[in-house]
């Protein structure tokens, strides 16, 4: 039990008046549904919060001295603009580097690992320093000010009806699979898991200017796995859904003025939105068919909610499904509503957060019935933004019309990467029987700058995210910079430079081909219609986005952020009982604080860097642009080969063109870091950071190999930004053969076409010197290997195809139930080895064996 130390928290468990009708209405509500030993809950969970808010939102590090979270530095270091400087003398003007392939100057830079290793590897001796770059600037100290807001929303509701009038919901049809969840959210509405129940979007609703999402979500549903598309509902569901259980609900509970708007089928439904096709020629809606229409999305007025809610809830119930095995199940029994709004930071932002919430209760809370709420499945976001809002100079002074840095200069904000781990073992002390799982992101490749985010992990005795939960404990935490709206692009996880597609620009049309062919049921396949020209279009309309942001003249203040996870009804007690008021709580009342910027002027340590938004750019850029100068270098270089090939009777190197494609692979990915943050836990980026790591083969769970990569992490670390060394430049053995498509080039563009070129030359040498024995003993070599690859090719091939054939099967019949072929995959693996086996008669019968014998069990199981 959390001892209670703050007085206005002694009187949590009563139900307080506040004389504010929405806020008792709400209270009222969370009294009535709470159980057994709820308000012990309420008080215990309340004084977690508090000590979040007091310690996770503390505006300094609480470290036991200062500047311990830092590392040590010696005396000689590089600031951020020294750095920029140096490495821009190795390399072309940034605009030239960031223009199209054909718009480019800079041929001196071109098609040489020689060239590259200035900016590359050749590394300065003094490592890269934040804090002498912040010390070095003009102005003594920065002013830094706080918002305090609310973020995302999450309200599971018992009933349509908790929508209150005048607001209407609008009924829509066919959302897109991107609208559904499909990340774990810790948060358990109604006992959901949200990313693997099937769902669907049925509409939206606005309350105080906030448009929240409506879904409804089927527990009775077959199971799904992430991503978005796969726990939507397929379309015979949605046939069901329409024809069955919402039109038929609109028909009997809505007005008729109302019904007469709203498709009565799903086919007219399904026919309206895809009227486009009706226009010859015409592949996606035009400009002028922005209509009601074409939205599919049809006002239902709140009066008339309860009503349609409950008709759903009755069809849903009664409806049966048959499956494939011949069972009778309720798919859409038990219908579960979920109420969701994001990135509401600036509609909530003020500077204290009794302000805030008081703003959340008038615009939000007061278009809601708390009784149609299950109020122990609501949950928001809580954060706080702080930015530089003004800055002193020396004596006082006012800003000089030729100082770099005036009182116009933007400013950014950067969380030290020390300090996010120290956060994390504060978080872990205030509720230590919740156990969190954390994870700190490395920022742009540079060792002192990270971002933080924790989720509880869920045990039997300690679950805070599930509506029922007893003990107190933190559900979700994040602290982040915001110049990720520099680099991205707003309201989308879409990053620059990530599609998967890029580096295949390294390869000619015909490697495209081939890799699209032995690819094609693997996983990171990419599309067979794509070509050089497609994706050398999205090459150069990346780079186009990063050279609009290089150069742009103006950029805003860019500041930090700490967001936490809280439910809703402790949220309202404690704001009920006056906790959050700036005069008791100072803790979440407004803050302006001047800051030094010389760490060595003051004992007092804060967990951020105070650094001008134009240098923190500019280092930013300089990166990028060090690998794509590189990635052009090797793309120019197919482009020109293909033309001169073209004019003549030779071919392309595939070896040459195989390495090349591996270094394309190795700065494409270093290039998404370069300019965002990075997961040091992603496994498939072990060949990067990692010098070794061990693996347990597919199958073969006894054994452990090992692994070695390029170690990279270790060179941030110990110089503050990444530098690649000389003898990594010889690329030839990237690790990326181990990917299954790569892996089969390797085994036929590289292994084979070696020997076979190197026997066809000496059976041509031996025939020279007159040798004719030998000659034949190495033409006979090339021949026996052409027809052994090809052997092996057309096996792999055939392997490739039952492979697919039995994933569909399992489609249909469910992948619990039919499990995956291992007499087959054992045939697969042994055929791609290094000395591979060509599978026999005897190998194809077994594989068939064992699929029959699996595929006649499971329909004896199903059927019993």
């Amino acid at each position: 039990m959390v001892t209670m130390k703050s007085p206005q928290l002694r009187n949590i468990t009563r139900p307080n008046r506040s004389g504010d009708p929405v806020l008792d209405g709400f209270l009222r509500s969370i009294y009535e549904q709470e159980t057994a030993g709820g308000a012990d809950f309420l008080r215990a969970q309340s004084g977690v919060y508090d000590k979040v808010f007091r310690s996770f939102f503390a505006r300094e590090c609480e470290c036991n001295c200062p500047r311990s979270c830092e590392v040590a530095e010696p005396g000689h270091t590089h600031t951020l603009q020294e750095r920029t400087e140096y490495i821009q003398r190795s390399l072309p003007p940034l605009p030239s580097v960031f223009a199209g392939l054909g718009a480019q100057t800079h041929d001196g830079h071109r098609a040489s690992f020689s060239r590259w290793d200035s900016f590359l590897s050749d590394r300065p001796q003094e490592p890269l320093s934040f804090r002498k770059t912040q010390a070095s600037l003009s102005p003594k100290s920065v002013t830094i000010t706080r918002q305090w807001d609310v973020d995302s929303i999450w309200f599971g509701a018992k009933s349509l009806s908790a929508i209150r009038s005048p607001n209407q919901f609008r009924l829509s049809f066919f959302p897109p699979h991107k609208s559904n969840i499909s990340t774990n959210q810790v948060i358990q509405p109604h006992v959901l898991d949200l990313a693997h129940t099937r769902h669907a979007s049925i509409g939206s609703f606005s309350t105080g200017n906030v448009r929240f999402s409506v879904f409804v979500f089927f527990p009775n549903g077959s199971h799904s796995s992430a991503p978005a598309s796969t726990n939507s509902l397929s379309l015979d569901r949605f046939r069901d859904l329409y024809d069955d259980i919402i039109i038929p609900a609109a028909h009997e509970s809505l007005p008729d003025h109302i019904q007469q708007e709203i498709p009565s089928s799903y086919d007219l439904v399904y026919a309206k939105s895809r009227a486009y096709q009706e226009r010859p020629g015409a592949g996606r809606w035009a400009a002028d068919d922005e209509s009601r229409t074409f939205r599919l999305a049809y006002s239902v007025p709140a009066e008339c909610l309860s009503r349609f809610w409950s008709s759903i809830v009755q069809k849903a119930n009664l409806h049966r499904i048959q499956t494939r095995r011949g069972k009778t199940i309720a798919y859409y029994q038990n219908p579960r509503l979920l109420f969701q709004a994001h990135d509401l930071k600036n509609v909530f932002a003020q500077p204290n957060l009794q302000e805030s919430l008081i703003l959340f209760r008038g615009a939000i809370l007061a278009g809601l019935d708390p009784e149609q709420l299950d109020l122990h499945s609501c949950w928001l976001d809580v954060g706080m933004r702080d930015h530089v809002s003004r800055q002193h100079h020396h004596d006082g002074q006012a800003p000089s019309q030729n100082d770099p840095y005036s009182h116009h200069e933007p400013w950014t904000l950067l969380w030290k990467s020390a300090c996010c781990r120290h956060l994390h073992r504060r978080l872990g002390d205030i509720a230590p029987e919740a156990s969190l799982d954390a994870r700190c992101y490395r920022s742009c490749l540079l060792r002192d700058v990270g971002t933080y985010y924790a989720k509880v992990k869920p045990t039997r005795s300690s679950n805070p995210g599930h509506p029922e939960a007893r003990a107190p404990g933190i559900i979700r935490a994040k602290a982040y910079d915001c110049k990720k709206e520099l680099f991205g692009v707003m309201f989308s996880d879409y990053k620059l430079f990530s599609s998967g597609s890029l580096p295949l620009l390294a390869l000619d049309e015909g490697m495209l081909k081939d890799l699209a062919g032995m690819g094609q049921n693997c996983q990171r396949a990419f599309a067979p219609q794509l070509t050089r020209s497609h994706i050398m279009r999205a090459w150069d309309a990346n780079k186009r986005h990063l050279r609009a942001i290089s150069s742009a003249r103006r950029c805003p203040n860019f500041g930090i952020r700490k967001e936490v996870t809280f439910r809703l009804d402790v949220i309202l007690t404690m704001l009920a009982d006056g906790v959050f008021q700036p005069g008791q709580s100072p803790h979440t009342g407004p803050m302006t604080q001047e800051i030094p910027l010389d760490p060595a002027s003051t004992t007092q340590h804060y967990p951020y860097w105070i650094v001008p938004t134009s240098v923190i750019k500019d280092l930013i850029s300089t990166q990028a642009a060090r690998f794509i100068l590189p990635l052009d270098d090797i793309f120019r270089e197919v482009t020109n080969k293909t033309a001169e090939c073209n004019s003549s009777s030779s071919s392309l190197d595939p070896v040459r063109q195989i390495l090349a494609f591996y270094t394309a692979q190795l700065f494409c990915r270093l290039l998404i870091y370069a300019l965002n943050d990075e997961d040091e836990e992603q496994n498939f980026d072990n060949w990067i950071w990692r010098s070794v790591w061990w693996v347990r083969p597919r199958g073969r769970r006894s054994s452990v190999s090992e692994r070695r990569g390029l170690g990279l992490g270790a060179l941030i670390e110990s110089t503050g930004m990444l530098w690649i060394p000389q003898s990594h430049i010889d690329w030839h053995r990237g690790h990326l053969s181990l990917e299954p498509n790569v892996q089969v080039l390797t085994a036929t563009h590289i292994a084979v076409e070696r020997l076979f070129q190197q026997w066809l030359r000496d059976a041509q040498l031996s025939h020279n010197m007159g040798c004719p024995e030998k000659a034949k003993e190495y033409a006979n070599k090339a021949m026996a290997l052409a027809v052994e690859e090809t052997s092996r090719a057309y096996y792999q091939y055939f392997l490739a195809k039952l492979a697919s054939y039995w994933d569909r099967v399992r489609d249909k019949v469910g992948r619990q139930s039919l499990p995956a072929l291992s007499r087959l995959q054992q045939a697969q693996d042994e055929s791609a080895a290094d000395i591979g086996r060509i599978p026999s008669a005897q190998t194809i019968h077994a594989i068939y064996d064992e699929a029959w014998a699996e595929y006649t069990y499971s329909s004896y199981v199903s059927w019993r």
